[in-house]
């Protein structure tokens, strides 16, 4: 074992020289150029530049599609550009690139993703990158959330929202900060959740030179799959007697807890690990009259199938995992959505069948499952699992993904790791480039019961920046030095508001498949919890 990791270093200390040096061929360079002169910039997929503008005032006023204005402030002088991309004749791929003076610029390129079906640049995403330093950019994908229907009769604006648009503002920006600062960035760096996470995976296996390190949050990876889910959901909650009532959904929480809250040695009110919970659903069932505490016959069918998640009718094979026991307190839109509305009917109305009118009670697991996957999941799944490509340039990923997401089933997550691991020589050898790290009662990317603040996306922040408590410092220390991370402690404020700065309690966040175990102590201080592996039971710390 140490041997391997020996040898393992080496091979990430070669990479790094290997990385330095070319670096510095390339840094042999032009001169920087004024902001208003990157108008006469362009670059691949027909892209160029509408405005350059120096902010100097601290501050930037922005309007969405929709007409609404934010005001960010604190913010350093940068060049803000503004730029579109027109691979076809019906592309439309607005972006913005924030670059902040050479007196602020940290040297480094990060890049924001974008969320969802997008159509709006994410502009507190690279506010918050712009504040820390670096240079940043997003994109709107090629369309405005405006038009629900923006993919009907448009393939090439499916195709650039798929992948296409990240691509190519990725290719701007890169040559944007070369030609502003006269030299590249020293490290290219991408972090983003959700659909973000989805872009960030295809940049990993289609443009593995695009970035160095990516943060990859709740990846929306497969997403025809995934989408599928809610399809699933929401069949099976219009079912005659099956919608379960929001009233409800504290007490199968509840139910859940008193099964399995104690399995990682302490009583806290968060299910560590649902892959090991031993809850039996069947203990729901109502005995008499209906109440809040209970489920009837066609309800408890309805939650077994949210948590089997959609399978093939024909073969019996999963599709999709579904949503994780210990969840359901965060089930409020999931159960009153019963007809697949928004990311079901924005996947397979819109950029599927093409159909405004889409009914979704219609759906067939077999064969329309199959036309999706090829339409649209060819292009727009990043589900390959040879990443030999990536991992040989030196390659970093660190993906996260909250065990109480509502948005988007998190078991997929470690499901998808075990893939990779299999197709990549092993644990050891994927964990040399690829680490995962489940966080328990955290929502969809940010938010709720759990320690989830370790400095991903644009919500509360760690009160300290190094690679133990932030993501993005472990993301930089991992490519620039060579220091991978076992672990992180992460943060619980009083409440999920940006504002709160009292810390209520912390924990530490393991590695998968290592979970955090409570060894005594203070339950609320990270330094009370172990890592050991998922089935371990010897309270013993296992950390690399």
């Amino acid at each position: 074992m140490k041997i391997a990791s020996a040898v393992a270093m080496a091979i990430s200390l070669m990479t790094l020289a290997a990385q330095a040096d070319r670096r510095g061929g390339e840094e042999r360079r032009a001169k920087p150029v004024a902001c208003s002169d990157l108008t006469a910039y362009a670059s691949e997929g027909n892209t160029t530049i509408s405005s350059a503008t120096l902010v100097t005032s601290g501050s930037v006023t922005v309007t969405t599609p929709n007409g609404a204005t934010t005001t960010y402030s604190n913010l350093p002088a940068f060049c803000r550009v503004i730029g579109v991309s027109r691979p076809t004749s019906d592309s439309n791929i607005n972006f913005e690139a924030w670059l902040p003076t050479s007196v602020s610029w940290n040297g480094k390129f990060l890049s924001n993703g974008e969320g969802g079906y997008v159509g709006v640049i994410g502009y507190a995403g690279i506010a918050l990158y712009l504040q820390r330093g670096y240079a940043t950019v997003s994109t709107d994908t090629g369309h405005v959330n405006t038009d629900l229907w923006w993919a009907v009769g448009h393939r090439e604006r499916a195709i650039d929202y798929l992948y296409r648009a990240k691509h190519l503002t990725t290719i701007a920006t890169k040559g944007l900060i070369k030609t502003f600062y006269g030299k590249p960035a020293s490290h290219n760096y991408f972090q983003s959740c959700s659909n973000g996470g989805r872009q960030g995976w295809l940049e990993i296996q289609r443009y593995p030179d695009d970035f160095d390190g990516l943060i990859l949050g709740a990846p929306w990876n497969f997403q025809s799959h995934s989408n599928a889910g809610f399809v699933w959901d929401g069949q099976a909650l219009s079912a005659p007697g099956a919608a379960i009532p929001v009233a409800k959904l504290p007490n199968i929480t509840g139910a859940v807890l008193a099964a399995c809250d104690a399995d990682d040695g302490l009583v806290d009110g968060i299910v560590t690990n649902p892959l090991t919970c031993n809850f039996n659903p069947d203990t729901l069932l109502c005995a008499g009259a209906e109440t809040n505490s209970c489920l009837t016959a066609p309800q408890l069918a309805a939650l077994k199938k949210i948590y089997a998640g959609p399978s093939n009718p024909r073969t019996g094979r999963q599709i999709f995992p579904g949503f994780a026991v210990g969840s359901e307190r965060q089930w409020t839109a999931l159960v009153v959505n019963f007809r697949a509305t928004g990311l079901g009917t924005g996947y397979f109305g819109n950029l599927t069948f093409e159909d405004p009118n889409w009914d979704y009670s219609k759906f067939n697991f077999d064969g329309d499952m199959a036309y999706a996957d090829f339409k649209v999941g060819t292009p727009g799944n990043a589900i390959d699992r040879d990443l030999r490509e990536a991992r040989e340039r030196g390659v970093k990923i660190i993906q996260y993904h909250g065990w109480e997401d509502q948005t988007l089933q998190p078991a997929y997550s470690p499901q998808w790791y075990a893939q990779v691991v299999r197709a990549n020589g092993g644990l050891e050898k994927t964990q040399d480039f690829y680490r995962l790290f489940m966080i328990p009662g955290m929502r969809h990317c940010s938010g709720g019961p759990g320690a989830w603040v370790v400095g991903q996306g644009t919500g509360q922040q760690p009160l300290v920046r190094d690679d133990l408590h932030d993501i993005q410092t472990a993301i930089e220390s991992w490519v620039e030095h060579g220091k991978a991370p076992s672990k992180f402690i992460a943060t619980k404020f009083t409440t999920d508001d940006v504002t709160a700065t009292t810390v209520q309690f912390t924990r530490s966040l393991c590695a998968h498949p290592k979970i955090a175990r409570y060894k005594g102590g203070d339950p609320n201080s990270a330094s009370s919890f172990v890592c050991v592996n998922g089935d371990d039971d010897d309270g013993e710390d296992d950390d690399d």
